[in-house]
């Protein structure tokens, strides 16, 4: 069941890749250089800063999250070459501790909460050829270590978890 999942997604991925590909050939490069997709972003474990999160606070860090993506990968990339990511999953760092504290503090951070992002991705390059694809289960245990986001950004620990993937992934350092 897991393989025809990975299958799906790559499959999803690579037809975002294909038009990414066709919308960079009409003059839209800028624009179709990096694509990230949420894959029913309501299902997600924990996007939020509520053990209920309303769907706004949860649009609103995706979209940040997105923005945030597309900067950092853009200069990884190398010349002619499109990335599409899929996120099936987010779990931000933290969690919410029943019984400890009431529902309007937010979440408790722990090491035993570490962030992690489930995603499948593909890197095109000239005339749409697949270059590199697969599936991540990002996890960081070490996600209490400093940081250069700012300690007021909600999503700090999952901009470096995501930071570290696309050095890994894409180069860069």
């Amino acid at each position: 069941m897991a393989h025809v999942k990975f299958v799906a997604r790559a499959l999803i991925a690579a037809c975002f890749a294909q038009a990414a590909w066709a919308a960079a050939a009409e003059g839209k490069a800028e624009t179709a250089l990096v694509r990230v997709v949420y894959v029913d972003p309501e299902k997600f474990t924990d996007v939020g800063d509520r053990y209920y999160p309303s769907d706004e606070t949860r649009n609103a860090y995706l979209t940040d999250l997105k923005k945030y993506i597309v900067r950092r990968a853009k200069p990884l990339l190398k010349p002619d070459e499109r990335l599409v990511i899929a996120i099936s999953n987010i779990d931000m760092a933290g969690s919410f501790e029943p019984g400890r504290y009431t529902q309007t503090y937010g979440r408790i951070i722990r090491d035993v909460y570490p962030p992690r992002i489930d995603l499948s991705f593909t890197i095109t390059g000239p005339g749409g050829v697949v270059v590199k694809s697969g599936e991540r289960k990002l996890r960081d245990l070490t996600f209490l270590a400093p940081t250069v986001h700012p300690r007021t950004d909600p999503l700090r620990y999952e901009k470096k978890l995501l930071d570290d993937w696309l050095r890994q992934e894409l180069g860069g350092g």
